[in-house]
């Protein structure tokens, strides 16, 4: 599975199953930042790890993963308290949790609490994945 297909599966899974249905402004990786400023929004980035080879089947059977973490930084505007963040941090962790979607592979997520930067309240939602490609 190649980077791009595998940050494609990541972000439909996020837009459909969080940005839409709770109705969360969304910026993602290398969109240019129009971020509302009296409302919660979102922004969804995907790291991707070292990927290695897990199981050795013999020539084009070889299984390598791909690991990573999806991070979704919760940002509130100051005043405005936490429940709202964690509000969208437990249905982000309920959505992605032990969860395979299209081959990807979701642990369990944890939430972090960062809290100010700048004129905001932030709450990360960390979930690690991997994907596995046969070659």
């Amino acid at each position: 599975m190649t980077f791009e297909a595998l940050a494609n599966i990541i972000r439909s899974r996020f837009k459909t199953q969080i940005a839409d249905v709770l109705s969360l402004f969304t910026q993602y990786d290398n969109q240019k930042a129009d971020n509302p400023d009296n409302e919660i929004w979102c922004r969804l980035t995907i790291g991707f790890g070292e990927s290695t080879q897990v199981a050795n089947g013999g020539v084009g059977n070889n299984t390598f993963r791909t690991p990573g973490v999806m991070t979704a930084q919760i940002f509130a505007p100051m005043g405005m308290g936490e429940k709202g963040s964690y509000v969208i941090a437990d249905a982000i962790k309920t959505a992605f949790r032990c969860v395979t979607d299209s081959g990807v592979v979701f642990r369990t997520p944890s939430i972090q609490r960062i809290g100010r930067v700048e004129n905001s309240w932030q709450v990360n939602v960390n979930c690690p994945f991997h994907a596995d490609d046969i070659g």
